[in-house]
């Protein structure tokens, strides 16, 4: 009697592991930006549907859309963007069009057209915004790990969001958020306020550091954004933060601007800045500062 209860307890917890996974639709998901001065970029894929079979990496490959037709207006003018194979991006394919800069204050709707699925949005380029300064800090004890501090001075009569993302030489052949890389005016007070930059966290590698090493070229890109754009970031920044965390982990779904699918669509003013560990190190400055 003892082992066959303790059979039909085995069958019983085998059976309610087994997990009913409703087949979903695969849906476009958008990555684009458009900054003030710059050129249009926008990234397709689909979604790749949950499943309990485990799905090996090349099959990303079949989720890269190739074919769609991406169109954005100013307002004055349609313009489609040619795709093509780019290895700065991944996924290795990107959209563009030469025929279209953007500018400060200018709305920018964007169209991705692909096998019967059309998703739409739109965004707006806020005024960009400079840095009053760059600092380069070794980390104790050692002092073979570097950051780069901030200062920022805002505008109190502005409502303004910010993003820094970078961009290592060498090592990354486009710029990719910066980790926690995320500020709102509302943490700032009338002066100058300083806040870290850390690294990014690249596809292509498994390890993670936060900090920079002493052969680092990092170029830094800041940008202001507005707050739909901001909200994209925030819910990423704390999936990317806590989806390793055992004890808080999120499940937290990313809100998006594209109607229709999932993604961002965002405009950007961004201004440049190029920080040399070593160039710093030999010249035995702390502040090191160059706009790009």
């Amino acid at each position: 009697m003892y082992r066959f209860i303790l059979l039909l307890t085995v069958l019983t917890l085998a059976a309610c592991n087994k997990v009913h996974i409703p087949e979903n639709e695969s849906r476009l998901v958008v990555e684009g930006w458009i900054e003030d001065g710059r050129f249009p970029v926008v990234l397709v894929t689909s979604s790749v549907p949950v499943s309990l079979e485990p799905q090996e990496l090349e099959s990303l490959e079949d989720h890269i859309v190739r074919w769609a037709k991406v169109s954005v207006n100013d307002g004055e003018k349609e313009i489609i963007m040619a795709g093509g194979p780019d290895n700065s991006y991944f996924p290795p394919y990107s959209y563009t069009t030469a025929r279209m800069r953007g500018r400060a204050g200018g709305t920018y709707e964007l169209k991705v057209e692909y096998q019967g699925q059309t998703v739409t949005s739109a965004t707006t380029i806020p005024a960009k915004k400079s840095l009053e300064y760059l600092k380069v800090e070794s980390i104790p004890p050692a002092d073979t790990s570097f950051r780069i501090v901030a200062g920022i001075r805002d505008d109190e009569k502005t409502s303004d969001r910010y993003k820094f993302f970078i961009r290592k030489e060498g090592k990354d052949s486009s710029y990719i958020s910066s980790f926690l890389g995320l500020l709102k005016d509302e943490e700032m007070d009338d002066t100058v306020y300083e806040t870290p930059i850390y690294n990014n966290i690249s596809v292509n590698s498994s390890v993670f550091e936060q900090f920079f090493s002493a052969d680092d070229v990092i170029y830094i890109r800041f940008s202001t954004l507005d707050n739909t754009s901001w909200e994209y970031w925030n819910d990423y920044d704390e999936i990317q933060a806590l989806s390793r965390n055992p004890f808080i982990p999120s499940s937290k779904k990313i809100r998006t601007n594209i109607n229709g699918g999932f993604g961002c669509w965002a405009g950007y003013g961004s201004t440049y800045y190029k920080v040399s560990i070593p160039d710093s190190l030999a010249s035995g400055r702390v502040f090191r500062m160059q706009t790009r």
